[in-house]
């Protein structure tokens, strides 16, 4: 029964290391919408930035128009 006891622990870790780690990264996604809409704001288009991130133009629109 240790053994269980043992294994359910780490479940339970993993999962709150999950749960962290979704958490920061979606922080990270609000943090690079922010600079996006802010990188915009101040003249670059949506070509610019998605080169500069690696994304389409138009997926630079979805995330600069999200809320």
């Amino acid at each position: 029964m240790p053994e269980i006891a043992t294994s359910l622990a780490a479940v339970s870790e993993a999962l709150e290391a999950v749960r962290a780690a979704e958490a920061e990264l979606e922080r990270a996604r609000r943090s690079l919408r922010t600079a996006l809409r802010a990188a915009h704001r101040a003249g670059a288009s949506y070509s610019l930035l998605g080169r500069l991130a690696g994304l389409s133009r138009q997926r630079v629109a979805q995330l600069i128009g999200r809320r």
